[in-house]
């Protein structure tokens, strides 16, 4: 990892520690649910919250969607797996490569943050539930370098902070879908997982995207 980023890396885990110190961390019921679904499932999980950032995408419409990903390039269908909580993750996370198909339990955190061009953004007020937590899977990619959409994606997924960029279905589980961006928990769980306390759906949710003609179910 370069010095730059292992500093960057550093500064976020003491800056976790001290948001998760007046949290309590993980509970026991976390840790003992998520151990024995990663048993289970063979997988390993790190019930270690990373601070992240989120935003949205695949509103019925929308130019970039989940079911265009570059993880699959194919309909994703509602009830099969996380369905359409899923999400993009940015390049130049330590853990991108490998990403697609992996599985992460997302919170929304309320606190003050900054973007790609070092300006604040307060959401302190945007969480619908800062308690309920959302799975997703990481189907497509958020690159840092991309000329069709560059002042955006400099923004966000350039790696001064974490960044999913998630699915309008996940992201108004946890904030109304007008905030844009929403500071996140984030953590590696098996795709399986049941959080604690599932953030629902908001009673009037976004309208899906029925299946193209010819696509079949897996």
């Amino acid at each position: 990892m370069p010095p730059t980023r292992v500093m960057a890396h550093f500064a976020a885990r003491l800056a976790l520690a001290l948001v998760l110190a007046g949290a309590g961390g993980a509970s026991a019921a976390d840790v003992s649910n998520a151990t024995d679904s990663a048993a289970a499932a063979g997988v390993l999980w790190n019930p270690e919250w990373r601070l992240g950032r989120a935003t949205h995408y695949s509103a019925p419409g929308d130019v970039w969607t989940i079911h265009d990903g570059s993880c699959t390039h194919k309909y994703i269908w509602p009830d099969i797996g996380t369905g359409w909580d899923a999400g993009a993750m940015d390049d130049q996370n330590d853990e991108f490569i490998g990403s697609c198909g992996r599985c992460y339990e997302i919170k929304c955190n309320p606190r003050v943050f900054t973007d790609g061009y070092g300006a604040s953004i307060d959401r302190m007020g945007a969480c619908l539930d800062p308690d309920a937590s959302v799975v997703i899977t990481i189907v497509d990619a958020c690159p840092c370098q991309y000329t069709g959409n560059y002042y955006s994606n400099k923004r966000w997924c350039c790696g001064d902070v974490d960044h999913l960029d998630i699915s309008v279905y996940a992201f108004e589980k946890l904030a109304p879908l007008k905030w844009g961006v929403i500071p996140l928990l984030y953590r590696p769980v098996p795709c399986d997982y049941k959080p604690q306390k599932p953030a629902p759906k908001p009673a009037q949710p976004t309208a899906g995207i029925p299946p193209p003609k010819g696509a079949v179910r897996p």
